[in-house]
């Protein structure tokens, strides 16, 4: 098991230089222009919306962005809330991995309550990656990157916290057991990211990698285990309505085609893959029962930003859903 305190040591001089950084952008971009941002739609989470993080030029650049389901195509979009890095929402709340706001504080996750105001907010131990709020908004998740800065550079380290609605943590999953076979793993390389909730926020799905090998577990907060169910499968999303598990899955050394997204379905155990062909790393999101969405890096005006794409289960063309956005989850009534 790592030393937790190790790995943040590890990752110190990666955190301040790029906190440094991405507050000094933050700054110039918000002194710039005038926000387009107001309160949160009083019927967000009471009927199906999008959540995502706005990628739109300007002040509000990086801002909780939202828009009704099916009217994406409109072009008009909801700004409110803080400037984040990474967002999700669920079960009335959502939450935010930003830029810290206090010295000595690099980054750090806020809660948001149903009206995207700042409810609470805790330190982060590195560079934010991945975000889920559980279904009934009892928990929430994190994942960051201590040292590294993606999966697929040699010797990144994680750290992956679920916390309750109010911020107090639940556990980091590393210090759970980690189960293979019904025999405990004690790998000392063990790394843990990407958490999906089930419908009852008490177990969830997460990618762990141990051993050079990585697995898709199942994850129990009342027994603090994770249970490996298979093989190589990074970053699950747990479908609405609980049947099929999608993830991006490892086919390429090369960081130029690495992954492609595929399916699980839990009932057959037979996997699909979708019909995006593009290497792309994301943890993706269910848009309904039938589709999943995900983010695209693009170049833009000599910046790197991205759109949100959509792709059928059935192996069918993607297409652009909502352009210079990313971060996207799905609030509101799901079937």
């Amino acid at each position: 098991m790592k030393n937790r305190a190790n790995k943040i040591m590890i990752g110190l001089a990666v955190l301040l230089v790029a906190a440094a950084v991405g507050t000094v952008l933050t700054s110039v971009l918000s002194r710039s222009g005038t926000s387009a941002a107001g309160t949160a739609d009083p019927a967000l989470f009471e009927e199906r919306h999008i959540v995502f993080r706005s990628l739109r030029p300007g002040p509000d650049l990086g801002r909780v962005g939202y828009v009704r389901a099916g009217e994406e195509q409109a072009g008009r979009r909801g700004l409110a809330g803080p400037h984040c890095l990474r967002i999700a929402a669920a079960g009335r709340q959502a939450v935010c991995l930003r830029a810290g706001r206090a010295p000595g504080r690099p980054y750090e996750v806020a809660a948001l309550d149903e009206g995207l105001a700042e409810t609470a907010d805790e330190p982060l131990s590195g560079v934010p990656s991945r975000a889920r709020v559980a279904p009934d908004g009892r928990h929430f998740a994190t994942t960051v990157f201590v040292s590294g800065h993606n999966y697929i550079s040699l010797g990144f380290s994680t750290e992956t916290i679920i916390y309750q609605r109010d911020g107090k943590v639940v556990g980091n999953l590393e210090d759970f057991t980690f189960l293979i076979n019904g025999k405990q793993d004690r790998s000392v390389d063990r790394n843990v990211w990407g958490v999906t909730f089930a419908a009852d926020s008490d177990r969830f799905f997460v990618t762990v990698a141990a051993s050079g090998r990585t697995y898709l577990a199942r994850g129990d907060l009342a027994t603090r285990t994770l249970t490996a169910i298979q093989d190589n499968a990074e970053c699950p999303s747990l479908s609405p309505d609980q049947t099929k598990i999608a993830y991006k899955k490892r086919v390429n050394d090369t960081s130029q085609d690495a992954w492609r997204f595929h399916w699980l379905d839990l009932k057959t155990g037979r996997e699909h893959p979708l019909g995006e062909s593009r290497s792309i790393d994301d943890q993706l999101a269910w848009l309904d029962d039938e589709h999943l969405m995900y983010a695209v890096p693009k170049a833009a005006g000599g910046r790197t930003t991205a759109d949100i794409w959509v792709a059928p289960l059935d192996g069918g063309p993607p297409r652009t859903l909502i352009p210079d956005a990313d971060s996207p989850t799905v609030v509101g009534a799901l079937t």
